[in-house]
């Protein structure tokens, strides 16, 4: 059950800065919030899906770097996630230049704090496995 709250959780979360994203990175137009909604859900997918990348990737860096388990969360889980708020990015802002760095300094902040929130994001599923969610589907 705790699973399903956790993706409630993220949903909601996602979709509120996705939203925030619509108002930031389209400013003057009306910001709908079944668009912010639609854009939570497929973030929410997109973590879904690199998660699965994750759990068979996280071995390998694992292996490099032994015991430190902080050092691997923020080596798999900041990049991928970086990719993830990329292209939600991407779709709001309706073209596909700068996806990799970002069109400017606002997309990359706002990419920046979207990292930073999925990764606080983290913290009950922390809580409740009683550490860092090294190679679990949650990205």
């Amino acid at each position: 059950m705790i699973v399903f709250y956790y993706a409630v959780l993220k949903f909601a979360i996602y979709s509120g800065w996705c939203y925030v994203g619509l108002k930031i990175l389209r400013p003057g137009e009306p910001t709908r919030w079944k668009f912010a909604l639609g854009l939570g859900f497929l973030r929410l997918m997109l973590g879904l899906f690199f998660g699965v990348a994750i759990f068979f990737l996280i071995n390998l860096v694992a292996i490099a770097l032994y015991g430190q388990q902080l050092l691997i969360y923020l080596a798999i889980y900041v990049p991928v996630r970086w990719i993830e708020w990329a292209i939600i990015d991407r779709l709001i802002a309706r073209t596909l230049a700068g996806f990799l760095l970002g069109q400017n300094s606002t997309t990359r902040c706002w990419r920046t704090l979207g990292i930073v929130i999925s990764c606080l994001a983290d913290i009950p599923i922390i809580v409740w496995i009683g550490g860092l969610p090294l190679g679990r589907f949650m990205c």
